[in-house]
């Protein structure tokens, strides 16, 4: 493409180098476009946005509409909503030997963006795992009459000894509760009756 000619006045002219490619236009305004709304992000109430940059942290980002260098920022939505973790179908043994099954549920939340961000593993289902090491734990430290009817401040102490351990991933587990508790019909039980009974009779001596 030869020279662009520009007419400034009656009988004066002037020669202007041409200008870039009408499509390098359009394609510089295109690329600038997708950037622009990529960098933009809506957190909402019960979320964050944590940021990594260069594989270092950078921002814990919201509520509201968050900046991000797209190509360069890796970000992470955290959730924040507190939601329920299910204990489905437990199998434990109780201290006196009795086989059950635990069916409950964890009230679970995020304290710590950062910390469930960096997490490798699920946090969902490591908290959950946890759960249920240390409801087999609790049921192994009592007797068969005394997980008819837990009392709160052992469901609390259950809950802060999990919570100790899923706070590493930035969880936070703040109520468990038991639904049923349910015996099998076995040898173990009819043992465990045969002895409730006996000590029951000792008892009333």
């Amino acid at each position: 493409m030869g020279d662009v000619m520009v007419v400034i006045a009656d009988g004066l002219q002037a020669y202007a180098p041409p200008g870039p490619p009408l499509a390098w236009a359009v394609a510089a305004v295109l690329v600038l476009a997708v950037l622009a709304v990529g960098a933009f992000r809506v957190v909402s109430e019960d979320e964050r946005l944590v940021v990594f940059r260069f594989g270092r942290l950078a921002a814990v980002k919201g509520p509201g509409l968050a900046v991000v260098l797209p190509g360069v920022d890796r970000v992470v939505r955290v959730p924040l909503d507190t939601t329920y973790v299910d204990l489905l179908w437990l199998d434990a043994v109780t201290r006196d030997g009795v086989a059950v099954t635990v069916n409950g549920a964890a009230l679970a939340s995020v304290g710590d963006p950062v910390s469930y961000a960096l997490s490798r593993n699920s946090p969902n289902s490591a908290t959950l795992a946890v759960a249920e090491t240390e409801i087999r734990g609790y049921v192994a430290e009592r007797d068969l009459a005394e997980l008819s009817e837990p009392s709160e401040g052992d469901l609390c102490h259950l809950s802060a000894k999990v919570s100790d351990r899923t706070r590493d991933w930035g969880v936070d587990v703040t109520l468990i509760e038991f639904s049923r508790v349910e015996v099998r019909l076995k040898a173990d039980l009819i043992r465990w009756a045969e002895g409730f009974a006996d000590r029951a009779r000792k008892a009333a001596r």
